[in-house]
């Protein structure tokens, strides 16, 4: 391939990110409008069933830790709409959030630190995080590498998990914490 084509293919990748974190932008301004600086701002990016379960169960401890008075979620995944509010009183609402929205607000926040109150529940986006790689490793778990890498909760216990009595097969998988 010769060096020309090269950089015309890098200047068009450099642009595409470019419109998709201005995306995100604009995505972060709809969701953060009028919402205090109390207030945390989590992205499950994913439908990963155990990365989802673990940011809901350790939800609490992590806005204690960071004093914050309660989150907002957003997520495409229906089991988490279906089941935050049974984790934590301090969700102060569920929002549907496509995957391309969220893959535009990663591209943002690839960019710069831009709020404080912002966390990407993930062990691997966005792009350049790579969590998973440390599984395993000297004994490391996922539940560690979530809660001491992502969400900075230092030193942890484990929360119970909430109790359901329904008969919503869904919630009942997701609040074991199975993988689906």
């Amino acid at each position: 391939m010769s060096t020309s084509k090269h950089l015309r293919r890098v200047k068009r990748q450099l642009y595409l990110n470019l419109i998709s974190a201005y995306r995100g932008w604009w995505h972060w301004h709809q969701v953060s409008k009028g919402v205090g600086g109390g207030t945390a701002i989590i992205l499950l990016p994913s439908c990963d069933r155990e990365i989802n379960h673990l940011a809901l169960l350790y939800l609490d401890a992590m806005l204690k830790s960071r004093k914050y008075r309660d989150a907002i979620i957003l997520t495409h995944d229906a089991a988490v709409e279906k089941c935050a509010p049974l984790f934590s009183k301090n969700i102060l609402r569920v929002v549907r959030f496509s995957r391309k929205k969220a893959e535009h607000l990663m591209q943002f926040y690839c960019l710069y630190e831009f709020d404080k109150r912002f966390i990407c529940a993930s062990l691997d986006e966005p792009n350049g995080r790579n969590g998973s790689a440390l599984i395993g490793k000297r004994g490391t778990t996922v539940e560690e590498i979530f809660v001491i890498g992502v969400y900075r909760v230092y030193p942890f216990t484990r929360p119970d998990a909430p109790s359901y009595s329904g008969d919503d097969g869904e919630i009942k998988t997701f609040l074991e914490g199975r993988p689906q």
